[in-house]
């Protein structure tokens, strides 16, 4: 079999979800509901949004929970972990987002309207259109990630997801 590359494997930048720094939560949530990736005859729901800037810079993603985060009440903001898999930290008091008071939802709303930008975190995934399977493998276990961004040329042109890199592993495309 054909040796395949990261282009091989890719969802082009096209057809994967991504939006500008300065959309709302509320649109990102938009996007992550609404959009498909269909590539490699299947179809799946997004769980990770790219981030640009106005000069079409990526900047990072916004995953799911980052957006989450994003509609925490101020007063989270100081248990940030650096863990991953971390939301909040209950010990101290999972009922306190109850001494919100009656006007919780206004200020819910208040809080959609965010950028997207303030909820981003950087992708560290990046590898050229032309690296080898082998290589992306590398990447994504090496920078612990789920997706890493596909340059050509310094340009974003896609997303290889390791869903989609296990697949060609498998079929012997490596």
């Amino acid at each position: 079999m054909t040796p395949k590359t990261a282009r091989h494997v890719m969802v082009p930048l096209d057809d994967y979800p991504h939006a500008f720094d300065t959309q709302t939560l509320r649109e990102a949530v938009k996007l992550l509901e609404t959009r498909e990736i269909r590539f490699g005859g299947q179809v799946s729901m997004p769980r990770i949004l790219l981030v640009f800037d106005a000069n079409n810079q990526l900047l990072g993603v916004a995953r799911r929970r980052d957006i989450l985060r994003g509609l925490e009440p101020d007063f989270h903001s100081e248990l940030e972990t650096t863990h991953p898999e971390a939301h909040i930290k209950t010990e101290i008091d999972p009922n306190l987002s109850d001494l919100a008071g009656d006007d919780i939802s206004e200020r819910l709303e208040h809080r959609l309207e965010k950028p997207l930008g303030e909820v981003v975190r950087e992708l560290q995934g990046r590898v050229n259109a032309d690296d080898s399977l082998m290589k992306v493998v590398r990447e994504l276990v090496g920078e612990d990630s789920h997706i890493a961004a596909v340059l050509d040329d310094g340009d974003v042109i896609g997303v290889v997801r390791t869903l989609d890199v296990l697949r060609a592993v498998c079929e012997g495309h490596y």
